[in-house]
């Protein structure tokens, strides 16, 4: 439960059956707990001017009308005049209907889990300020609120609730993965190469994406080769080794509350100086942004995504990397929750500059960079990939205006992304990780 607040036992789908009643006063808790004045505020304050539809990839890779921003934002406003507004709401002649029955449910579903991935560049053109990725997480609470969610956000959520990571890796799983890594790593690291595990006091306590754990151990043994030539004090720890947060997407703070806390909770135990993660745009979103908004407080250490260290070491000369190891021209994709949401923008480029001597920039870059359309949740849900590769036309228009070779990004579901649609619109690129350019580079 959210601190200072009372447990909302009403707002997570449960699969019972409800009346219409009983369903509309749910939607209305959660109306209340999630709105504010500053969202009448945006939802008022449209003029129609149409600036936000140049910053959205969907609208800019299909240029139809309905993937404008601001006609997005309309679904959302007709539900709340039918059941929220503060006359008509009350009239027994224009009673609202039932929502589990109303066709404008599922015309707010598709606009905000289908057509928008949060992403907020809209809310960087827009000339009064709004951000319609703010209105649509309103409206995918209330779509949690009924229970009306992609599938991606029901199950691996639950299983991070469940089990501490949504995978449903166990400690023993955890552990195993770790030891043989070491042995593994132990012939480039040096005999006797340990990995830490609930190393008290440490510096830095990282938080890998378990993925990395059960698929991919060798780019989880690239983000450990870094910490460990950079001479970093850090460790793991089987009290938090998820550094994934879907729960945010579904609308429900009080699910991304829990997850993210397990993770506060492991720096606590251990008594770390400070957080860093995996590259996964949500999972670091959550963590340094929303948290302290959810909670009403402000934390006293910091929290990283891993390029921000590297960024420092490289700084710092603890590490050295050879530069044009990777043949150019490379160029950078910002991630959405990394770069526009969470201000990381020039620590990258500055990584960038150190690998290569051809870095070429998209059209637009940084805070502005269009959105990859792997964000808001579509990734985890297969049935979305049609439309997660249609929106991703801009991209990959983006991609090969700057005629590179190799596609750098620091986050795992834009890595994936832009490699499905690197193969769907015939883009000759490689799409790596920072991380594994920079491992791959360490003198």
């Amino acid at each position: 439960m959210i601190p200072g607040t009372e447990a909302d036992n009403t707002s997570a789908p449960d699969g019972n059956e409800l009346s219409a009643a009983q369903y509309i006063e749910r939607l209305r808790r959660i109306f209340d707990r999630y709105t504010s004045t500053r969202f009448f505020a945006m939802l008022n304050a449209c003029i129609n001017c149409g600036a936000c539809a140049d910053a959205c990839h969907y609208y800019c890779s299909e240029k139809d009308p309905d993937h404008i921003p601001a006609n997005r934002a309309k679904q959302l406003d007709h539900i709340i005049a039918e059941y929220f507004h503060p006359l008509k709401s009350k009239l027994g002649f224009l009673k609202p209907g039932d929502p589990m029955a109303n066709p404008k449910f599922e015309k707010l579903y598709q606009a905000a889990f289908e057509n928008c991935t949060l992403c907020g560049n809209c809310a960087l053109n827009c000339p009064m300020g709004i951000n319609t990725g703010e209105i649509m997480y309103v409206a995918r609470a209330l779509l949690f609120g009924l229970g009306k969610l992609p599938s991606g956000l029901v199950d691996p959520v639950n299983t991070t609730l469940e089990t501490g990571n949504y995978l449903g890796l166990s400690d023993e799983d955890f552990i195993d993965t770790v030891e043989w890594l070491a042995e593994e790593m132990e012939e480039d690291m040096g005999e006797g190469f340990a990995i830490p595990i609930d190393k008290e006091n440490p510096e830095v306590l990282y938080i890998p994406h378990p993925l990395t754990l059960r698929d991919l151990p060798f780019l989880l043994m690239d983000e450990l080769k870094i910490l460990a030539a950079a001479g970093e004090n850090y460790t793991l720890s089987t009290h938090d080794f998820d550094t994934v947060n879907y729960a945010f997407y579904q609308g429900s703070k009080e699910n991304a509350y829990t997850i993210a806390h397990s993770t506060l909770k492991a720096r606590e135990i251990l008594n770390a100086k400070c957080l860093a993660l995996a590259p996964c745009g949500h999972g670091y979103r959550v963590l340094n942004h929303e948290m302290e908004k959810i909670m009403g407080t402000r934390f006293d250490f910091k929290i990283y995504t891993l390029v921000e260290l590297i960024d420092r070491y490289i700084k710092d000369k603890r590490l050295v990397l050879e530069k044009d190891r990777f043949e150019g021209p490379i160029t950078y994709h910002d991630p959405c929750n990394i770069g526009r949401r969470g201000g990381v923008i020039e620590e990258p480029r500055n990584v960038m500059r150190a690998l290569t001597t051809d870095f070429v920039e998209m059209t637009p870059s940084g805070v502005h960079n269009y959105c990859c359309g792997g964000g808001g949740g579509l990734a985890s849900t297969g049935s979305l990939g049609g439309i997660r590769q249609r929106m991703g036309k801009i991209k990959a228009d983006q991609i090969r205006a700057t005629g590179a070779k190799i596609v750098v990004t620091g986050c795992f579901n834009c890595k994936n992304q832009i490699r499905d649609i690197g193969k769907n619109y015939e883009l000759d690129i490689e799409v790596k990780s920072i991380v594994e350019v920079v491992a791959g580079s360490i003198i």
